[in-house]
């Protein structure tokens, strides 16, 4: 992973991020091995897309 990541923001609606979020956990927990930093970076999207998903149904009053 980069020590400056760029950061870019998309709009997402709740059932495309939920549908993201499952497709790379999957991704993350049958990942076959190989480069360990693709392993690392599926966790990071998994658990920013995690949060993403949380805050959005948080502030939607879903949760």
């Amino acid at each position: 992973m980069e020590d400056n990541p760029m950061i870019t923001t998309i709009t997402l609606e709740r059932d495309v991020l939920r549908l993201l979020h499952r497709v790379v956990a999957e991704a993350h927990d049958n990942w076959p091995g190989g480069d360990a930093n693709e392993q690392a970076c599926l966790l990071n999207m998994k658990t920013q897309l995690y949060a993403a998903l949380m805050d959005h149904l948080l502030e939607s009053g879903s949760i």
